[in-house]
């Protein structure tokens, strides 16, 4: 008997022991994605944990559709160009600028409502013609203006930011009327979330 006791004290004691070798509450050690450095007899070893290739695809794929979205947006956010001295968004037809605002915005709107993952900024710009403090008001006129149209259909107004340039960023450099015709304009810059 005491023989089948001491066996029986020898088999459970290692099962024992492992069950009751966690504390209740207590959580596992989390294993990190860095590679893990151990030092054995004075030499270092790096062994490195790997991720699984589903969350490589799954950001792979992510980044080719940020991809494949940031080139839309620069195919349908064309600038929208502006008479002298104006914010209007009307038609425009002069100095080899022929060009519907409202068509490029209506593009823009739909874009963005199509896809909520894209914010922009609306940079407001001027021909090198008045003062700074003119231009720099009237090229936030234009990027208002283009703000309420977008806004008007139905795009978020906390999506769309807004600022001038003046005449600090001309398209073109020249000082002749298709050059200033080209450097009034709005300019829509895409931001991806």
């Amino acid at each position: 008997m005491r023989k089948l006791f001491l066996f029986l004290f020898l088999v459970a004691s290692p099962l024992l022991v492992n069950s009751c070798s966690s504390v209740p509450g207590t959580k596992a050690p989390i294993q990190s994605s860095m590679p893990q450095t151990t030092s054995t007899n004075g030499t270092s070893t790096t062994s490195a944990v790997n991720m699984p290739s589903s969350s490589i695809n799954n950001t792979q794929n992510q980044n080719e559709q940020k991809s494949a979205l940031e080139k839309q947006a620069k195919e349908v956010m064309q600038r929208i160009y502006f008479k002298v001295n104006s914010a209007s968004i009307s038609n425009i037809n002069e100095w080899g600028i022929q060009q519907n605002p409202s068509e490029v915005l209506d593009k823009i709107a739909e874009f963005l409502i199509a896809n909520p993952k894209v914010n922009i900024i609306i940079e407001g710009n001027c021909d090198e013609r008045g003062t700074d403090a003119y231009n720099l008001a009237l090229g936030q006129q234009r990027a208002d203006a283009a703000k309420n149209y977008l806004v008007l259909k139905g795009v978020s107004s906390d999506r769309i930011q807004t600022l001038s340039n003046g005449k600090s960023k001309p398209i073109d450099p020249q000082s002749n009327e298709y050059a200033w015709a080209k450097n009034r304009n709005d300019e829509f810059v895409p931001i991806i979330k």
